[in-house]
């Protein structure tokens, strides 16, 4: 069988959109369901992550206020008590899967070849 315009129009799109969507997001982390079954075809067990973007104690730029009370003289989001315990619990058990940069790079490729093979004058013709 071999492929027509509007498909490798469509095979482009798609690719594109895959590509898009991997460039903007940097990791998956999978379902519990799809964890188990990822963990019984690979002999590796999944690495726990501490997905903590903030710690209380860290020297960020918002760290350096002098003020640090907002309008209605309470503590700012960053700066009350956080509890992440709940959060390493939820992602105990689960793979996260790291998407490397030159996948993201090689789905932009394939869909610009499958884009070039829809324009008329750069596919050879028929025999």
């Amino acid at each position: 069988m071999k492929l027509q315009r509007p498909q490798y129009l469509m095979a482009a799109v798609i690719l594109f959109v895959l590509g898009i969507q991997c460039l903007y997001v940097d990791s998956y982390i999978l379902t519990p369901e799809a964890s188990d079954n990822l963990s019984s075809q690979l002999d590796i067990p999944p690495v726990s992550v501490d997905d903590s973007r903030t710690d209380p104690n860290s020297t960020d730029s918002e760290s350096f206020a002098e003020d640090p009370v907002t309008i209605d003289e309470s503590l700012p989001p960053s700066k009350g008590p956080q509890n992440h315990t709940k959060k390493k619990d939820d992602f105990s058990g689960r793979y996260t899967v790291i998407l490397p940069e030159w996948f993201t790079w090689s789905l932009f490729g394939a869909s610009l070849i499958c884009f070039l093979r829809t324009i008329p004058w750069l596919v050879p013709a028929r025999q």
